[in-house]
Parts: structure tokens; C-alpha cells; sequence
């Protein structure tokens, strides 16, 4: 198996051993014919486990395959594009993902039955999310095999531009916070005029638009 993910195995000299990349080989002791090892996978996928002695080997159905499920749901990981403009959804690729502790989408996760807050470091609204247009994630639908895709769900920030960060907390679970998201202005809807609401005549002041 070409899988790079880490296993740990230990042989009848050595019970206990560092964990491997997994598809590197490992020795097994023989005693009276039979070798017997343990092994312990972390990344969720199909992995084949194959015996060489020399010019031996197994084949077929003499090699084990092991399907390899998701542990139980732990964190999440937000990925956010940047920039973005204040005011109108997000756009580019946004997404939340649940995750094991070992990095393995989480399938199952419901945000009906674990809600997701999202706040922010900027001075402003975070909304369009879940049943209440707002900022929190409730809806059973808004994790589809375990990810969120912020932009189709209608993530939007409405506040002051700048840059900052985006944290998503679950009501179970560790949160996840984005990296720096940088927020524009959006494009001009409407002109506004400052000054003095009263003015001796012929007297100048400075008006600002």
C-alpha cells in the first residue's frame, strides 16, 4: 500500500515500538511457524496488508485488507479565501470540516445536533448561516459528509474593513479559528454630506462628502 500514513506495529522481541509510516516494512518473529503482530491505523481509507519472506509473498486473498473508519468527530478546520468585501457573501472557497483527532473527515457530524458559532475579530456582523440567517450553524443539512461549504451556505461579514480572523465554535468540540481574512469595502450605494448645521453669513466652513 502506497498510504504514507503512520501505523505502529510490535514484533515477539518488541512489544512496544515507534509509530511507522505505514507501507514500511516491518520485521515479525516466527515461533513454530506463526507470526503474530499488532497494528494500529490512523488514517480513514482501505489498507492492504501484504507478508514477504524472500521470494514468498502473499497474494489475493492471503493479503488482509482493512477498511479503516473515522474516529469519533473532535475538532474542526475552517479554510477561508481572502479577501473578501463587507457586506456581500463570501466568495472563493470557504469551507468547515469535521474531523477525528487524527484528521479524518467526520462524515456523520450534524450541525442540528451540534451547533456551530461563528464570531470574528473585526468590528461588525457575522450572518447568513443556518435557520436564523445569522451566525450560527444549525441546520442538519449545512454539513454534507462532514463539510460545510461556507460560500453556497452564505457566509457574510457586515462591518468595518480591515483584517482579522474567523472563529467557529461548536456547542461540543474544539473550535477552529481561519487565518488573517482581509475585508474591503464594498462598491459605493450612496453619498453622504458633513458640516456645520449652522453658519454666520458670509462666513466659509469646510463640508465634507
Amino acid at each position: 500500500n502506497s498510504s504514507t500514513n503512520p501505523s505502529t506495529a510490535a514484533t515477539a522481541s518488541d512489544k512496544v515500538s515507534a509509530d511507522i509510516n505505514f507501507g514500511t516494512a516491518t520485521v515479525v518473529t516466527f515461533s513454530n511457524g506463526v507470526g503474530t503482530t499488532s497494528v494500529k491505523l490512523y488514517k480513514s481509507e482501505t489498507a492492504l496488508l501484504v507478508a514477504t519472506q524472500g521470494a514468498v509473498t502473499t497474494s489475493g486473498s492471503d493479503r488482509l485488507s482493512i477498511v479503516v473508519s473515522p474516529a469519533v468527530y473532535s475538532k474542526l478546520v475552517v479554510s477561508l479565501a481572502t479577501p473578501q468585501i463587507s457586506g456581500t457573501a463570501f466568495t472563493g472557497t470557504n469551507t468547515l470540516t469535521a474531523q477525528d483527532a487524527y484528521g479524518n473527515t467526520v462524515t456523520t457530524f450534524a450541525a442540528n445536533t451540534n451547533n456551530v458559532t461563528v464570531t470574528t475579530s473585526l468590528t461588525g456582523t457575522v450572518s447568513g448561516l443556518g435557520s436564523g440567517v445569522n451566525n450560527v450553524l444549525n441546520q442538519a443539512g449545512d454539513f454534507v459528509s462532514g463539510v460545510a461549504n461556507l460560500t453556497s451556505l452564505g457566509l457574510k461579514f457586515t462591518g468595518t474593513t480591515g483584517t482579522g480572523t474567523f472563529t467557529f465554535t461548536p456547542s461540543t468540540g474544539t473550535a477552529a479559528t481561519s487565518g488573517s481574512v482581509s475585508i474591503s469595502a464594498g462598491t459605493a450605494t450612496k453619498l453622504v454630506v458633513t458640516g456645520t448645521g449652522t453658519q454666520t453669513a458670509g462666513s466659509p466652513q469646510t463640508i465634507t462628502v
